[in-house]
């Protein structure tokens, strides 16, 4: 019994000691502004990635980082030697088809000698069956002859037709021929153009990321450009996206400017969750133009989201989970809280300015 008088004795004495050892504070006044904290970077308001839509090497680099461009300005040629002949041969066969389609040429040469020759048969067995039939009656030829020469006459006007319609046939197909070449030419010239990368926009190349004769495949970047003014690339946590709003200030702190803050207006919030960056993004337009910008450069933002002047606050390590305080009087008390910071917290019901409020350790 004596050892349990003590031991409660001993808690007692404990207890009172950490309640003497509590921090204490009153509810206080002050202006508080609630923001929310992104990272980013800058980047041209205009500003896209060049990739290639071919496979080969890089053969030739036309510009250098820092250059300015015009829209449509070739950029890099890229090289691939089974392209390049696979161009020569659709050129090749284009121009036969072309030439093969002319009267002189020699698969229509040979049919037109052959109709030349029909028609002069033609003629010499028209005049023979006129001669005939005009000596049948008075039977200066036989009948037999007659009808050789009538029979040779209607073959050779047949030959005619027939051969008429095979150069018709003929020249159909050859023509038909230079269609498909011509086709397979204009999808090779295309293809081609995929190894000539060209500028989509006036800009500055900001980053090249082929040396020239590195291997490039489809899809692969091969330099960044810029253009437009620049903008700050802000990446937000999922459950601060919906107190943000267009207008909203920003104020930014640069990697290359330590403790100078740049203020800039929220212009453009993306309706998406990105997941490379696995992250909200939204950017933000400076109120003026900042020299020496270069795209690339980190940041840190804070995005003013509500203000109060005069708002009773406490300490943010004042405030118990679930939003109760320790009321030296009447133990946990749950409060009402408005503006959150990392420092302090308003308390809107639940305390005022003479409750004391005990820190929990």
């Amino acid at each position: 019994m004596k050892k349990l008088v003590l031991l409660s004795t001993v808690l007692i004495t404990i207890s009172f000691t950490g309640c003497k050892n509590q921090e204490s504070i009153l509810p206080s006044k002050k202006n508080i502004v609630e923001a929310v904290f992104a990272s980013g970077n800058i980047i041209a308001e205009n500003q896209y990635v060049v990739t290639s839509q071919a496979d080969g090497y890089l053969n030739k680099s036309f510009v250098t980082e820092g250059d300015s461009v015009k829209d449509g300005q070739i950029l890099f040629r890229i090289e691939n030697d089974a392209q390049t002949e696979q161009l020569v041969n659709a050129e090749e066969n284009y121009s036969y088809a072309v030439s093969n389609v002319s009267d002189n040429s020699s698969v229509l040469e040979q049919l037109m000698a052959q109709r030349n020759q029909v028609k002069n048969k033609l003629t010499t067995d028209s005049l023979n069956y006129i001669r005939y039939r005009k000596l049948v009656p008075s039977g200066a030829v036989s009948q037999v002859d007659y009808e050789k020469a009538k029979v040779s006459f209607e073959n050779s006007k047949q030959d005619l037709v027939s051969l008429n319609h095979q150069i018709s046939d003929t020249k159909q197909k050859l023509q038909l021929e230079v269609s498909k070449n011509k086709a397979n030419l204009a999808v090779q010239q295309n293809i081609s153009s995929f190894y000539e990368i060209r500028a989509e926009v006036d800009g500055v190349v900001f980053q090249i990321q082929k040396k020239q004769g590195e291997l490039v495949k489809r899809g692969e970047p091969v330099a960044e450009i810029g253009s437009g003014k620049y903008i700050a690339k802000l990446f937000i946590v999922e459950e601060d996206i919906n107190k943000l709003k267009p207008g909203q200030e920003v104020y930014i702190e640069l990697n290359t400017e330590k403790n100078k803050s740049y203020k800039a207006y929220l212009s453009k919030i993306y309706p998406y969750f990105d997941n490379k960056e696995q992250s909200f993004i939204a950017e933000a337009s400076f109120n003026e133009p900042i020299s020496n910008l270069k795209s690339g450069t980190q940041l840190q933002a804070n995005i003013k989201i509500n203000e109060k002047a005069d708002a009773m606050v406490i300490p943010a390590e004042y405030l118990l989970p679930g939003d109760f305080i320790l009321d030296k009087k009447n133990g946990q008390v749950k409060v009402t809280v408005g503006i959150r910071t990392t420092e302090w917290v308003e308390i809107l019901s639940g305390a005022d300015d003479s409750t004391t409020i005990l820190l929990s350790k």
